[in-house]
């Protein structure tokens, strides 16, 4: 049973780590958004921190921050 729990918590860490990546890859979509939608660069860069605060305000309690 041991060996089954390293493993969800394996899987479980490398699906956190693929999540905040895709954060942070935000300046990847950041010029396409811009273009594709008529968005300001400031409207864009606002999503990207309510991004940061949310993850922020969930980590905390989860004892990560």
């Amino acid at each position: 049973m041991h060996s089954m729990n390293r493993w969800v918590i394996a899987v479980a860490g490398f699906v956190m780590q693929i999540a905040l990546g895709a954060v942070y890859a935000w300046s990847v979509f950041r010029i396409p958004l811009t273009q594709a939608y008529g968005w300001s660069i400031s409207q864009v860069t606002l999503t990207f921190e309510l991004a940061i605060l949310v993850l922020g305000l969930a980590l905390s309690p989860a004892g990560c921050g």
